[in-house]
């Protein structure tokens, strides 16, 4: 008997025990929020995922250090996509179901982003988008457990055709990479000139891989039919690369060339950014003033020793409309919080923000400036006479958002 009642406690001691550790483990999840991030951490990726990462860090330190949302911290779990739509799928199947994150930020190539935004569907997950910004998320792709803070490619090209068309170019030219991102946004400048200004014509069209980093044989089919101006949707160090392979041909004393002038692209362009380029960005640090913008570029600055590209600030207002959100669901359920953010206002970087219902995009425009040399900025060009084309002038209207959604012409 004694014995029988000895093996008796030990069981109940053990299964208390394991229950105290389920029990743990349980309230230690129920302690944390995960944040599964998507990154773009290897190849052409990597200079966008540094600022990103170094952006969410930052949004992390500050808001446990004030105790968290609803009393909950949060933590990030990275995965690198590799700029490839299949792992990035994987990636994100990985993220939800090993590590159990309640929400996904997404990646920065669009091709990714279009492949992670199906697995949010399928598993009922929020998956925000601040550097990937394929239109087609919001419209022929959209599903409701996603939102963007980053102008979209419909966005960005009938904005910066809105604003070329003011100037007296008739004449264009186009090179950009050849897959989602690239074939959006031209598609989507193409249209807005047509519309703004019928006589304007596009002679010439050149389409890259990318990744490509040999722009020569590209360069003189780009000038043949001698364009007066040079839209392009390459980006980061292609362009970079572009720039400093097109200046010995002269490229910039006959042509205007307009394309996305992003700070990590200036820096690494350097002193070889000619003056005078019309260009774009998507949230230029320099150019927004306002007390929350110039307290993040402060505390960024101080804890990295460098001033945030787009990508960085991008990525922090992402959190910010996520957290919000949550505080107003009171809830870390995907389909409460979807609801909370559907019309929400939030006080953005970039100033007061909404995420429009229909599409969940967020009213965010773009920059133009033109390049020009600075004092506070040493070893790079910033853009001067910089002003915001907003998104309601040049986002798609509600009831065609609508029309595309449902697969309608």
């Amino acid at each position: 008997m004694k014995w029988k009642t000895l093996a008796a406690g030990t069981m109940i001691l053990f299964f208390c025990l394991v229950g105290g550790v389920i029990t743990g483990e349980k309230a230690t999840a129920q302690e944390t929020i995960r944040l599964g991030f998507v990154a773009d951490v290897s190849g052409v990726g990597a200079t966008f995922y540094k600022g990103q990462k170094a952006a969410v860090d930052l949004f992390i330190e500050e808001i446990n250090a004030a105790g968290g949302v609803m009393g909950k911290k949060l933590e990030v779990v990275v995965r690198d996509a590799q700029l490839k739509p299949d792992i990035g799928a994987n990636m994100a199947r990985e993220l939800i179901l090993s590590e159990k994150c309640d929400f996904l930020i997404g990646p920065t190539s669009s091709a990714v982003a279009l492949a992670v935004t199906k697995v949010a569907k399928e598993f009922k997950k929020i998956v925000y988008f601040h550097t990937s910004n394929a239109e087609a998320l919001t419209t022929t792709d959209f599903q409701p457990y996603m939102f963007q803070v980053v102008p979209n490619t419909g966005i960005e090209g009938r904005g910066i055709a809105n604003y070329m068309a003011q100037k007296p170019y008739k004449k264009y030219g186009y090179i950009g990479p050849d897959y989602a991102y690239g074939h959006d946004q031209f598609n989507a400048f193409k249209g807005e000139l047509a519309k703004l200004k019928p006589d304007a014509e596009i002679v010439e069209v050149v389409w890259v891989k990318l990744g490509e980093t040999n722009y020569s044989p590209y360069i003189p089919t780009l000038m043949a039919k001698n364009p007066e101006a040079i839209f392009s949707s390459l980006w980061g160090g292609g362009l970079s690369t572009f720039i400093k392979q097109a200046k010995p041909y002269g490229i910039f004393g006959k042509a205007a060339l307009c394309s996305l002038f992003d700070l990590d692209m200036l820096r690494v362009t350097g002193q070889d950014m000619p003056e005078g380029l019309l260009g774009y960005a998507r949230c230029p640090f320099y150019a927004v003033d306002n007390p929350e913008m110039k307290a993040f570029v402060k505390k960024y600055y101080d804890k990295n020793q460098e001033w945030p590209a787009d990508w960085a600030i991008m990525a922090y207002d992402g959190l910010i409309a996520l957290t919000e959100a949550i505080k107003k669901a009171n809830s870390t359920d995907s389909d409460k919080v979807v609801k909370a953010l559907e019309g929400m206002k939030f006080k953005s970087l970039r100033g007061e923000r909404y995420i429009r219902a229909e599409d969940h995009m967020a009213n965010v425009g773009i920059y133009v400036g033109v390049t020009t040399k600075s004092p506070d900025y040493k070893g790079f060009l910033i853009m001067k006479d910089v002003v915001e084309v907003p998104a309601e002038k040049i986002w798609l209207p509600v009831e065609q958002v609508k029309k595309l959604q449902e697969g309608k012409k």
